[in-house]
Formats: structure tokens, sequence, C-alpha cells
């Protein structure tokens, strides 16, 4: 009796266990991804006119802004790997210092170098935070619910890219330069300590092995898994520096109206991205992954062939829901693929790899073909790439789907759900 009773209770303290960190770790990778985005986007409209005054020149400018981008490309799948060796708390923690460390640079740099190594700082943290972060999700939540648990972080990743010019440019103008990165230093100092204390959920021994970066099984899921968040990334990549040129072009927008279509796209998305989760959850995401990508084409298509500004904004309203329809299904895929491995840090590491590619490769590409096109045909080139990558993707998906006997990747050799008492990271 006495055995039973002390079983009874372990098993009630694991429980109480996963129920407290399953209340505290979405709020708080939700915070950590909130703080980075916050900061990333805080640098924006101050960042520019800083370094004029320094005096640097329009492509040093592009510099400095490019590096986030590449130093997450070269580091997510190392902070994943290593997320999977030590756990993924001492690597948010990393993350959130290194954010802390490079605002505080930001915010007292006399020189260019000095921005320049804050911006790679703060590309570093973000591979931390965010490979780790979201392998995190991966590890508390099975495949059950982590589509809409993806979906209401990405949300987040949203609302920072809102407040952080507001709260730079208000900052900058009332409290000046250095105080407008100190006040952003504090809070990531603050979200670091939380890091630090809350439970996170029952922790297994370190992986002794580095997991394979590949997986054993579905990698021709991986690859066309991949393909999505390029061509997705790839899309925001050309709208953000090219929709306003159009914009401009054809209705004679101003700038208040260009930032307030965007702003709808990010508000749209937002909204749009836990919906998207959500039926990720319930019905699959391999559908929802190749139909969101063809739909995404076609919402591009019509945002060209609008006459007017206001039909002009629905279709950017679509916009935000179909480039959440194919995006957010292909994170819990993706950590589906690595599920019976132990190495959710590597999934996301290689998730944030390839979102950073289409990041980069929208700009570089949009900038290549601005000389030889109009930026309307650009678009319209770009809308049959993502229609025909869909309706690509959805071909190869179902003969792979067909020749495994049936069995969607997630149901696999491997990639079984874990039962209810594995231990959490």
């Amino acid at each position: 009796m006495m055995v039973e009773n002390q079983a009874r209770s372990v098993r009630q303290r694991q429980s109480g266990g996963r129920a407290s960190s399953r209340t505290v770790v979405l709020p708080l990778v939700i915070l950590v991804i909130f703080m980075d985005m916050t900061v990333y986007s805080l640098v924006i409209p101050v960042l520019p006119s800083y370094i004029r005054l320094l005096g640097a020149d329009a492509v040093m400018i592009g510099i400095i802004f490019g590096m986030y981008s590449a130093m997450m490309f070269l580091f997510s799948v190392p902070m994943g790997m290593l997320s999977d060796r030590v756990g993924r708390r001492p690597v948010l923690l990393a993350g959130m210092v290194l954010l802390a460390v490079s605002t505080v640079v930001f915010g007292f740099a006399t020189t260019v170098s000095s921005l320049i190594a804050a911006r790679i700082i703060q590309g570093i943290s973000a591979a931390a935070t965010w490979s780790a972060g979201l392998a995190l999700l991966a590890d508390t939540y099975d495949r059950t619910e982590l589509g809409e648990k993806m979906g209401v972080t990405m949300s987040a990743m949203g609302v920072g890219m809102v407040i952080g010019p507001v709260a730079g440019g208000y900052l900058y103008e009332h409290v000046g330069y250095a105080l407008t990165f100190v006040v952003p230093s504090v809070a990531a100092g603050l979200v670091a300590f939380m890091i630090l204390i809350l439970p996170l959920g029952l922790h297994p021994p370190p992986s002794r092995r580095s997991a394979a970066l590949l997986p054993e099984s579905g990698r021709l899921h991986l690859a066309l898994y991949a393909a999505a968040v390029v061509a997705v990334a790839a899309t925001y990549g050309i709208i953000e520096p090219y929709l306003p040129v159009y914009l401009a072009d054809s209705f004679a927008s101003s700038p208040v109206v260009v930032g307030l279509v965007l702003g709808l796209l990010a508000l749209v998305g937002v909204v749009a991205q836990p919906f998207a989760g959500r039926l990720s959850d319930r019905y699959g995401g391999h559908i929802l992954v190749t139909v969101g990508l063809s739909l995404s084409g076609i919402a591009l298509a019509l945002v060209m062939a609008m006459p007017d500004l206001l039909l002009v904004a629905v279709a950017v309203s679509l916009m935000g829901i179909t480039l959440s329809l194919a995006l957010i299904p292909t994170m819990p895929l993706i950590a589906d693929l690595y599920r019976g491995e132990g190495a959710q840090g590597i999934a996301f590491g290689i998730y944030n790899t390839f979102f950073s590619v289409g990041l980069a490769v929208g700009p570089f590409a949009g900038a290549l073909l601005t000389g030889l096109l109009l930026p309307r045909t650009l678009f319209l080139f770009h809308a049959a790439f993502l229609a025909v990558t869909g309706v690509f993707g959805f071909f190869m998906l179902r003969n792979a789907h067909f020749r495994r006997g049936g069995r969607s990747a997630g149901s696999s050799e491997g990639l079984t759900t874990p039962p209810e008492d594995a231990p959490r990271i």
C-alpha cells in the first residue's frame, strides 16, 4: 500500500509539473518572441538617421540591417543543436542576455563598427531564442495542438513588428537616442530573469550524441516544407520594399497610406495565424500549405489587378490570410519529422534558416529584376511562382503519401506522438 501511495504521489507531481509547465511555457515563449521582434523593429525609424550622423552611406545602412538575417542564417541550426544537447532553458537565457547586451551596445555606439557589432549580437540572440523557444513549444505540446500554439506565437511576432517602430520613434523623440535602447535592454533583462526562475517542465539528461541534421525518414517532405517556408518568406521580403514603390507609382499613395496598407497585412496575419494553426491541428497541414501557397499567388495577382486603392487593401488583407495558411502548418509538420529523434532544436533551427534565406532572397531577387521589370511585372512573376509551387507541392506530397502506403509523414515510423508521460525539456 505504501509503495502504491508513493507511486501515485510521484505521478501526481509529474502531472502537476506538466500542467504547470504548459501554463508557463506558451506565455513565456510568446513574450520572448515578442521581445525579440520589438527590439528588431525598434531600430527601423531610429538607426538610419543616426548612422548618417556617423558619416555612413546608404550601403552601410543596408549592411547593418542585413547582419541580423545573416546571423540568423549562420547560427540557427547550431543554436538548435546546442539546445538539444544542453536543454532549452540555457539557450533561451543566453539569447535574452545577448539581446539585452546588443541593445545596450546600440544605445552607446559611437562608431559604425560598434553598430555592426550590435546587430551581429542581436542576430545571434535571435537564432538562440527562436530555435530554442519554438523547440520548447514542440517539446511541451503534441501534434493535436501544436499548430494553434505556433500560430499564437507567430502572432506575437506580428504584434512586435507593429509596436517596435512606434515605440522606437516615440522614445527617440522624447528621451533621446541612448535611452531609446536602454529601456528595452532592461525589459530584455527582466525576461531573462523570468526564464531563469520559471518552471519549464521535467528535464531529461542532456543528449550524449549529436542528432543527425536530416531526419531518418520524410526527407522529401522536409524539402517541400522548406520550399514553402522560403516561398512565404520571400513574398514578405519582396512586398516590404517593392509594394510601397508600386503603390506610389500606380496610385500616388503617400507614406502614411503605404504604412496603413502594410500594417493591414500584418494585422490580418496576427488574427489569421492562430486560426491557420487550429485548422492544421484539426485537418492536417499538407493540404493547407499547398493550397495556401496557390491562393497566395492568386491574391498577389489580385493586388496587381485591382483598379483602386481600396480594392488593393482588400486583396492585401486576403494575402494576410493565405500566407498564414501556407506558413503556420509547416511548423508542426517539421516538428513531426523530428519528434521521434529528440531533435526539435535542429527542426526549428532548420525552419529559421530557411525563413532567413527567403527574407534575403526576396529583396535581392527583386533588386536584380527591377532593372529589367516594372514592379507590377515583378509581382506577377512572383504570383505565378507561388501558384506553381503550391500545385507542384500538392502533387509531390500526394505521390509521397501513396508511396508510403497511404500514410502521411506524421504517421510514419518514428514519428508517432509521444505518450503523455514523456519527459519535457
